[in-house]
């Protein structure tokens, strides 16, 4: 397993603010190591909020944690991209070890890039039938954790994918309910029906679309739910939302107050390889991240039965376009880094890619949006269309599938280039995030995605010049 060598330091002293958005990364994420808890916030705080009013308890707790993070006089930055293989695993029953011999009911790769200031968060689907590391054999990925904890979860990853891991953490999802329950209601985007009773797991579930604030109890069946259309695919979609959800939740400044209660679950619920300075770099880094500087996808593949089980086959070729442009993995194996078989090197890439300069192929877009805001819709697509772009389809979906507005990168081609060129022609997606589904038989390059709540676009002053320009030549 590789570590990148993140050891400068530089800026000012650091911040309650900063502190609160580290621990909130953690809590959300599970990237809190019991070092960092120790240091970073004495059992005695507790005690000095109890009697005073909300304003008067906020404002102490920040200046007890600044007083206690004075040791770290000056916050260290994030350098160089940081991978991270956070890992969610379910206890096999009551009086057995957390995290002993349980198989990782999720797995999300979070790579974090100080350069371009974006975070990419690619779920790994834990029926990914693939060579374990070491001699395990052939299994579901998610048997790994299982067989050799957080270690050969990271070997496997490592030598399938060809993607250095930096630091792990794991965390007991039997702990997400007593999170939710410090952190109060939380509002998510329910996209359908979820309607489930598991009677043995005592999870019963009964939530209706639309935008809700989930009490502890409705969070949990959110997370949990398993009957997705889309199966476990789905499910890990659903996640990522969740987890933007989640982070929204930590900006709250009621939050500062339940710091050592979140410190407490953490020491109870999660293991990482995190150190206090790498917490602090998190950090220094995730201050100013906003929701659309955060890209997600999920590895591609196609589902498929063997033997009687049930099993997703990972395309390694398609996986290895997802992690370069979420990780900044190379397309081309290291030399002193394992090999996945399969992955492309980069002229097998660039064979798949039109040449920009040589290729007269406008980009296609196709438009989704919810039953009632076929107007919206309209004006998007003629600002698009005078931009250049080919609308390939103008399709009134689901209300479940247009609940999180998105900017859908579908070929081969829809590359962060064009994402940005997207952009510049209509400033009104600048805050939608972006999300990679790539498919080789993709109808269009882009799909872009408007739920209830997009604004009609503004067509920039320099495209309605061109316009102009255009129409009085001809």
């Amino acid at each position: 397993m590789k570590s990148s060598d993140n050891r400068s330091s530089s800026g000012g002293p650091v911040t309650s603010g900063q502190i609160l958005l580290a621990t909130a990364i953690g809590v959300c994420l599970g990237l809190v190591g019991n070092r960092y808890v120790q240091s970073m916030y004495p059992a005695p705080v507790r005690t000095v909020v109890q009697q005073r009013s909300t304003v008067q308890q906020i404002e102490q707790v920040g200046k007890d944690i600044q007083s206690t993070a004075q040791h770290l006089s000056v916050i260290p930055t994030l350098s160089k991209r940081m991978n991270v293989l956070l890992m969610g695993v379910d206890s096999n029953g009551r009086g057995t070890q957390r995290f002993t011999g349980t198989r990782s009911d999720t797995m999300i790769l979070v790579s974090l890039d100080p350069e371009s200031q974006k975070v990419g968060m690619i779920s790994i689907p834990r029926d990914s039938r693939l060579k374990l590391a070491g001699d395990h054999g052939v299994d579901k990925i998610n048997a790994a954790h299982a067989l050799g904890g957080p270690k050969l979860s990271v070997e496997t990853v490592e030598e399938n994918f060809n993607i250095p891991i930096d630091h792990y953490m794991v965390i007991d999802v039997q702990g997400l309910k007593k999170v939710f329950e410090v952190l109060g209601p939380i509002e998510v985007v329910v996209e359908r029906p979820m309607h489930y009773n598991d009677w043995a797991g005592g999870l019963h579930v009964a939530l209706e679309p639309g935008v809700h604030r989930l009490t502890p109890v409705q969070a949990e069946e959110y997370v949990r739910f398993r009957h997705d259309p889309r199966g476990d695919i789905g499910r890990t979609e659903r996640q990522q939302w969740f987890l933007r959800a989640l982070a929204n939740k930590f900006k709250e400044p009621s939050v500062l107050l339940k710091l050592p209660e979140l410190f407490k679950l953490a020491n109870q619920y999660v293991v990482t390889d995190l150190s206090a300075e790498e917490m602090a770099k998190i950090a220094s880094f995730g201050k100013d991240i906003k929701p659309n500087q955060i890209a997600s996808a999920t590895l591609p593949g196609h589902a498929t039965c063997i033997h009687g089980g049930s099993y997703w086959l990972p395309d390694y070729e398609g996986s290895a376009v997802v992690l370069n442009r979420l990780a900044g993995n190379p397309m081309t194996p290291d030399s002193d880094t394992a090999a996945a078989p399969s992955v492309p090197s980069n002229s097998a890439y660039a064979a798949t890619m039109p040449d920009a300069s040589t290729n007269a192929e406008p980009t296609t877009v196709t438009i989704k949006y919810p039953r009632g805001f076929e107007k919206t819709a309209r004006a998007y697509e003629k600002q698009l269309g005078l931009a250049g772009y080919k609308i390939k389809y103008v399709l009134r979906a689901d209300v479940g599938d247009c609940q999180h507005e998105q900017i859908v990168q579908n070929s081969y081609k829809a590359d962060d280039l064009l994402t940005k060129k997207l952009l510049e022609s209509s400033p009104g997606l600048a805050s939608f995030p972006v999300v990679v589904n790539l498919d080789e038989h993709a109808a269009s390059d882009f799909v872009i995605v408007l739920t209830a709540n997009t604004a009609k676009p503004v067509t920039p002053t320099s495209l309605e010049k061109r316009t102009e320009l255009t129409a009085v030549s001809q």
